[in-house]
This record gives C-alpha cells, sequence and structure tokens, in this order.
C-alpha cells in the first residue's frame, strides 16, 4: 500500500485532484482520522478537505509513477 500526505489550499485544487485521479484505473482513498472516503469522489474528498487541521491521507495499491507525478503538486 502506497500513502501520501496531501493537502489542498482551495476548493479548486480539489476538484483538479479528483480529475486526475479518475484518468486512472486505480482504486484510491483518503483517510482522516477515523474517517474514510473513496479518493475519486468530490463530494466524499471536499468533506474531509474541510477539516484543514487533520492531515489527509491518500492510500492506494497501484505503483503508477505517471499517477504520483501528476499528484505531486498535493503533496504536503
Amino acid at each position: 500500500m502506497r500513502r501520501v500526505s496531501i493537502k489542498f489550499s482551495q476548493t479548486d485544487e480539489v476538484a483538479k485532484f479528483v480529475r486526475i485521479l479518475n484518468r486512472y484505473d486505480v482504486e484510491a482513498s483518503i483517510k482522516c482520522g477515523s474517517r474514510t472516503v473513496n479518493a475519486k469522489s468530490i463530494m466524499g474528498v471536499l468533506a474531509l478537505a474541510r477539516s484543514k487541521t487533520a492531515p489527509l491521507i491518500l492510500q492506494t495499491e497501484a505503483e503508477c509513477p505517471e499517477l504520483m507525478e501528476a499528484l505531486a503538486p498535493f503533496a504536503a
């Protein structure tokens, strides 16, 4: 499992993040505290991103270097 800490400073970044993830055939989730949501769901990611106090962790089984490079701007 690959884990990457991510952070959003603006709401439009969440939409861009979800669009990037949806281009790839991977399963990914975002965890914040005890809550976990599908990382390809804009509503789920927005719900977690509102909590700026807890870190967001992207979890995926994918070993896709292109995806990780595309998501690099969101790395915390």
